[in-house]
């Protein structure tokens, strides 16, 4: 019968090798294994920490390690209810909890992670997350919402992060929206600080209770149609996205008139998709600006590291500093505003 490998016997530089190649995964779950293997993954330093950690609850419903580009799942969270009767399992300590049942599994799509079983779901999602950033000694980064199973979920995971972290950096809420109290819940109570996506769908008429409050990296909203002119003046993003909007060609004119009075400093990028055809006459109104023909062409790159190429359009320079924004002329029947303001996110002006 083989012997176990004296893993804790190592001295601190070969064992710092071995961690070295554990992995995400491994860290995490070697941390469970007891108090003292959770003591050596926290202590630990080193590429197996290097993470970007995202809650994900109500699609995957799971603890990940997540960019724009690759998904590792590290712990989920399913409801203890769901298991079949006189089912055993082994138990591990997460937090305060002593002994949360677990089981590893090993899918195609999920790859190789262990399921926590929960009486409360949402109790399970703030014991991993608490319990994630103790062992990679770094907050949650992002919070993915793509369905509210209960009422009061929206609530709960805004009091989580303001009594774990404060705040989050950053926040995508995607999900079928039953009340207009949901929106009003997720622009009130969570702190983002970077990227906020907001794919909830409000009632025709909603308007939001408060004055929300955008000043992030990057605002991104899918249905955008409660968005008023006082709302816009109010931003102070870097990029702003807004899909499905009602804002009219005037309004858009009393925005680009804040930029030149220095409104909206940080703003590199606004892109509007509009109900009805921008009026370019009423939108430039009383603004000095340079109309290019459409054979001039100038590349923008976004902070996604896309080059688009601009062709034409109207230059417009700031007289306080001296910055150039180009909106793009897109003919008479155009329903996108895009505006862009150089240098653009490589440094690159036109």
């Amino acid at each position: 019968m083989p012997h176990p490998f004296p893993l804790f016997s190592l001295p601190y530089v070969p064992l710092k090798k071995v961690l070295d190649n554990f992995g995400q995964r491994g860290i995490i779950f070697l941390s469970l294994c007891s108090l003292r293997s959770k003591s050596i993954a926290v202590s630990y330093r080193g590429p197996s920490k290097d993470v970007r950690l995202t809650l994900d609850i109500g699609l995957w419903d799971c603890l990940e390690d997540s960019d724009e580009s690759y998904m590792r799942i590290l712990l989920t969270v399913e409801n203890i209810w769901n298991l079949p009767m006189n089912t055993t399992l082994e138990t591990v300590r997460i937090g305060s909890f002593e002994k949360v049942p677990v089981k590893m599994e090993n899918n195609f799509v999920k790859g190789n992670h262990l399921i926590t079983y929960w009486e409360d779901r949402m109790t399970g999602f703030a014991a991993i997350g608490d319990y994630a950033r103790e062992v990679f000694n770094q907050d949650i980064y992002e919070v993915c919402i793509f369905d509210k199973r209960e009422d009061d979920d929206l609530r709960r995971a805004a009091e989580w992060i303001k009594n774990s972290q404060k705040t989050i950096r950053n926040l995508c809420c995607n999900f079928n929206s039953k009340i207009d109290n949901d929106l009003d819940v997720i622009l009130e109570n969570f702190k983002c600080t970077e990227k906020l996506f907001l794919y909830v769908k409000p009632s025709e008429y909603y308007s939001p209770s408060r004055m929300p409050s955008f000043q992030i990296n990057r605002l991104d909203v899918c249905n955008s149609f409660w968005i008023k002119q006082n709302h816009l003046l109010t931003m102070d993003c870097k990029c702003i996205l807004l899909k499905s909007s009602k804002l009219s060609s005037r309004d858009l004119n009393l925005f680009l008139k804040h930029w030149m009075a220095g409104g909206c400093s940080q703003l590199k990028e606004l892109w509007i998709s509009v109900e009805k055809p921008i009026n370019y006459q009423v939108l430039l109104d009383g603004v000095d600006f340079v109309e290019r023909e459409r054979h001039v062409e100038r590349v923008f790159v976004d902070e996604a590291d896309t080059h688009d190429t601009i062709r034409g359009g109207f230059d417009i320079k700031r007289s306080s500093d001296n910055v150039k924004v180009t909106i793009n002329n897109g003919g008479e029947n155009s329903r996108l505003f895009w505006m862009i303001v150089w240098p653009d996110f490589a440094g690159n002006s036109y």
